[in-house]
């Protein structure tokens, strides 16, 4: 599965004849650059969409994202279970989040949560080789303990964090940068990709969390 960041908390994810775009509403809204996309699904995971239909017409992005291996593009606001080509898709009631099963690889995103997430609902995620999560903390996201209560359930093989201050963003008030996220957990494993080209990992004991920022 090859993973981009397309920007704040859009990810691109591909494999095989399947393309999913994450949040391109809230990409859109940020104030950084939205370049036109590609997708054969689209996750949303902002509240006041739950459960919406025909989001990227009503919202003005169909010129912005457009199918790529489908006649039209599946838009996915509320929670159930999803198989489409090859690849599972859920997401519980009451849950922000969506898991993205392609056979033996597990992606979660964790989407746009705030910090009235219960954390417990993270416990039963399984071997979670790819964690999307955001990690600005500030009046948007989940602060800083509730974070490493969520690494310490999931465990990820690989951490992309999304979500926090950069240059050009319009808004959130008080978020952290990621230099402020890494030095706060202390993470050594930390390293910046343009994308990432992901397998299943062998099961380890000790394993340390590699951060990758996309």
């Amino acid at each position: 599965m090859k993973i981009k960041n397309l920007g704040w908390s859009s990810f691109q994810l591909s494999t095989g004849d399947i393309t999913i775009l994450t949040d391109p509403l809230a990409l859109s809204k940020s104030g950084l650059s939205f370049k036109k996309s590609s997708a054969d699904v689209v996750l949303f995971s902002e509240k006041n969409l739950l459960g919406k239909e025909n989001i990227l017409r009503r919202k003005g992005l169909v010129k912005k994202v457009v199918p790529e291996h489908r006649k039209r593009v599946i838009e996915i606001s509320a929670p159930g279970e999803y198989e489409i080509g090859g690849v599972m898709i859920r997401r519980d009631v009451d849950s922000p989040f969506y898991t993205i099963d392609e056979a033996v690889l597990r992606v979660v995103y964790m989407g746009l949560m705030d910090n009235s997430l219960e954390v417990s609902s993270t416990k039963d995620l399984g071997d979670v080789d790819v964690l999307i999560l955001p990690i600005g903390n500030g009046d948007l996201f989940l602060d800083y303990d509730k974070i490493e209560k969520i690494l310490n359930y999931i465990d990820p093989t690989i951490l992309l964090p999304c979500g926090y201050k950069q240059e050009g963003l319009t808004l959130g008030k008080d978020l952290k940068s990621k230099d402020d996220f890494i030095k706060h957990f202390g993470f050594r494993n930390v390293r910046e990709e343009s994308y990432l080209n992901v397998t299943p990992s062998p099961e380890q004991e000790n394993k340390n969390i590699e951060v990758i920022f996309l």
